[in-house]
């Protein structure tokens, strides 16, 4: 319950809302971060995904 472990789309959500505008260009950087190594792992790892996706059908 401590503002300092929130995870980072809880905070995300949390900063842009309750306030009378909202910083739009904040809020997207902040997105990009929370995105990115996501992004990065998918396109790495994309080969054995969809091996392990095409495998799984079969037996």
């Amino acid at each position: 319950q401590n503002e300092s472990q929130y995870t980072l789309p809880v905070g995300l959500a949390l900063a842009s809302s309750g306030q009378t505008f909202t910083r739009f260009g904040i809020l997207l950087a902040g997105a990009m971060v929370v995105l990115l190594p996501v992004m990065i792992v998918f396109l790495l790892f994309q080969r054995q995904f969809v091996a392990g996706i095409a495998t799984t059908g079969l037996k």
